[in-house]
């Protein structure tokens, strides 16, 4: 973690907190860009956070952009912070000039080394965030050797339809038809030191981040639900059984943000994948946990219009299954063990936290 973390955090808690209101939330999934907040993220720099300070960047790293996103999904920022900080950083990691805007990102299974070969690309991705209301998208697909691919389009060179909102953030399906890599603002090119799965692992530790902070807002918003409601002539937070689960749900917020915490850290490659998987399959496990633990304790309240509860849980439930589900990361945490050279489990837990 950098000198930048403590400092981000407190100024994005500060700006959150004023200007990322219920209201706010609730009008942006209404279908109304939060231009003003927007005009606020920007003094953060989210897509110049993880860009060297020798190339004009805030010189973060993964803990600053966790420590950050780790508070944009606390608020349900109704913004694209981590599509725009995983983008700004392929940017730089590509050698290309920032862009300025919010920015979608995507990671699929598009051939950009034969696209690349044969000059044109052609696909049509499914729910991808923010991808209408972006100044450009970053998609990174396949080359050789499961390699990344960097394609950057700027907003003009493809369409979107509106796709599913689960989460009350847009999802957009974008197509790209038949479109040649020498169109203006258009670049294909591979990234080098990157694999698919590290850049994969990137995106799906920043979901995990947001879950992580979402846990934190449906905690304290059961906190004082349960403080305040009066059932049998004393608060329900004071009935042993539902003091269970006031622990158990505070046991799934301190997990994930652990696990979260321990991937950003890991600079190790051997093991950053594997890291990044425990984080997601943590988060994953805990958001399902978090959610019923909290709705089942508001009762009816948790699932009103009026109750900001929502506003979270769905949330945390779709980021959930983005990126790699828990099933997923599951395999690819295996996965990463065996490439490790780990010869069991027991001794990949003892290697990677002996460090």
């Amino acid at each position: 973690m950098s000198e930048l973390a403590r400092p981000l955090a407190e100024a994005a808690d500060r700006l959150f907190a004023q200007r990322c209101g219920t209201d706010v939330v609730a009008s942006a999934e209404a279908g109304t860009w939060p231009q003003t907040l927007w005009s606020a993220l920007e003094a953060l720099t989210p897509a110049q956070l993880l860009v060297p300070e020798d190339r004009g960047g805030a010189g973060g790293d993964w803990s600053d952009a966790c420590a950050l996103l780790e508070r944009a999904g606390e608020f349900n920022v109704p913004l694209p912070v981590a599509e725009t900080v995983l983008a700004g950083w392929l940017l730089d990691r590509a050698g290309l000039p920032a862009v300025a805007g919010p920015l979608s990102f995507a990671c699929g299974k598009v051939d950009l080394a034969a696209a690349h070969r044969q000059g044109r690309v052609a696909f049509e991705a499914r729910n991808v965030p923010w991808a209408t209301r972006s100044t450009g998208m970053a998609l990174v697909g396949l080359g050789d050797d499961a390699e990344a691919w960097l394609l950057y389009l700027p907003r003009d060179s493809y369409t979107t339809t509106p796709d599913r909102a689960p989460a009350g953030d847009p999802r957009d399906r974008v197509s790209v038809r038949d479109l040649a890599l020498t169109e203006p603002g258009v670049t294909c090119l591979r990234l080098e030191g990157l694999c698919h799965a590290d850049v994969l692992g990137r995106a799906a530790l920043l979901r995990a981040t947001q879950i992580a902070g979402a846990c934190r807002r449906v905690l304290a918003l059961t906190l004082a639900y349960t403080g305040e409601r009066v059932q049998f002539g004393r608060a329900i937070g004071q009935f042993q059984a539902v003091q269970h689960q006031l622990a158990q749900l505070a046991e799934e917020t301190s997990a994930v943000r652990v696990a979260v915490h321990a991937a950003a850290s890991t600079s190790d490659g051997s093991w950053s994948v594997a890291a990044m998987a425990a984080a997601k399959l943590r988060a994953g496990e805990a958001a399902g946990l978090c959610a019923r633990i909290a709705h089942q304790l508001h009762g009816a309240m948790g699932v009103t219009a009026e109750h900001p509860l929502h506003q979270s849980t769905r949330r945390m439930l779709a980021w959930r299954d983005e990126h790699g589900a828990e099933a997923y990361w599951a395999r690819e945490l295996v996965q990463a063990l065996r490439n490790a050279g780990a010869p069991s489990a027991w001794q990949a837990i003892v290697a990677a936290t002996s460090r």
